[in-house]
């Protein structure tokens, strides 16, 4: 009884595919000139990149400072452990 419901539960989900235009999606075919997207990137200036590089070395040695001091707490917390 209860494996009927489900089928039945399961055909009517399959069966709502009108909700969303699957057979124009699926279609290849060429698109118009208006409905290809030209993405235009802004450029960086050097002093931006400067700027930007110093920030993430910076972030890069705090992170790095702070992996080794977990590192050594760790290990000593094992040694204390195991002694």
């Amino acid at each position: 009884m209860d494996s009927i419901k489900r089928m039945k539960a399961n055909r009517a989900l399959t069966t709502r595919r009108d909700a969303f235009n699957i057979k124009e999606a699926n279609s290849f075919r060429p698109k118009a000139s208006s409905e290809i997207r030209k993405y235009r990137f802004k450029e960086a200036t050097p002093q931006y990149l400067r700027k930007l590089k110093a920030q993430l070395s910076t972030e890069k040695k705090r992170e790095l400072i702070k992996q080794i001091i977990v590192l050594i707490i760790s290990i000593s917390l094992g040694i204390i452990i195991f002694l």
